[in-house]
């Protein structure tokens, strides 16, 4: 199978995988200085460069001339901001592939129009809703986030709606985790009202998947679980869709 087929990402594992208890470990130290967030920013800037010479010499310039005409996206993806999750763990080849569009908590209706221009005007037949195991957005818009700025309390409202209406059982690890997964089927149901003809014509397929780089669901750290196909949960009944007979390996559930 071509390697570029528009279901590879179900299988990849992320190469820059980073696990969530050391997240949450860095998170308890305190806040840097501004002198230590300086030096910071002056170390990662030089990082940047660097590594941008290191990736323009190493595509060369051909790779650069089959861009510049133009972009031919095969998939829309709405995925979280969070810096755990990158581009890579979809898709090891995402330029000119992928048209992604990111803000926390994988949200549909913070950026629809950008949504809207990757299916309408470059006609991408697959919108991909990325959420990931240990979400920070997820987490907070649990919680009470009454001190967060207006911006933030605006994007935690709107997850809120999804989310609090998970079933509440379980270790606060596994409520996290449904809260992960609500948030993704309601994003899909967002997305499939407002593609409806797209989706009943077959010219459009939404597909909601987990990032598990926690490994929470046991399927392995890094690994894709396939959560909602078209506003389908069912496993059983997602397996009848025409994109998953073309799956080269076993998908996870």
């Amino acid at each position: 199978m071509d390697k570029r087929t528009f279901l590879k990402f179900f299988a990849l594992t992320s190469s820059s995988l980073l696990l969530a208890n050391s997240a949450e470990a860095s998170s308890a130290h305190a806040a840097p200085n501004t002198q230590e967030l300086q030096e910071i920013a002056q170390k990662m800037f030089a990082e940047v460069i660097s590594q941008n010479d290191y990736y323009v010499n190493h595509q060369g310039s051909a790779f650069f001339e089959k861009l510049k005409n133009g972009q031919h996206p095969r998939a829309t993806v709405i995925g979280c901001s969070d810096s755990r999750f990158q581009s890579a763990a979809l898709d090891a080849t995402a330029e000119n592939d992928l048209f992604i569009i990111r803000n926390i908590g994988n949200q549909f209706s913070s950026n629809m129009g950008s949504v809207e221009y990757g299916v309408r005007h470059l006609n991408t037949p697959l919108l991909i809703i990325v959420g990931h195991s240990r979400c920070g957005a997820i987490k907070a818009a649990l919680g009470d986030y009454s001190s967060e700025g207006p911006h933030i309390i605006k994007e935690l409202d709107s997850l809120s709606l999804a989310v609090r209406k998970t079933s509440m059982m379980g270790t606060e690890e596994a409520k996290w985790l449904a809260a992960v997964v609500s948030n993704i089927n309601q994003q899909v149901y967002y997305a499939q009202k407002e593609f409806k003809g797209d989706v009943e014509s077959g010219k459009l397929t939404i597909v909601g998947v987990v990032y598990d780089l926690a490994n929470d669901f046991n399927n392995g750290y890094g690994r894709l679980k396939i959560v909602n196909i078209n506003g389908e949960s069912n496993p059983g009944k997602m397996m009848d869709y025409p994109l998953m007979k073309s799956l080269f390996k076993p998908v996870h559930f």
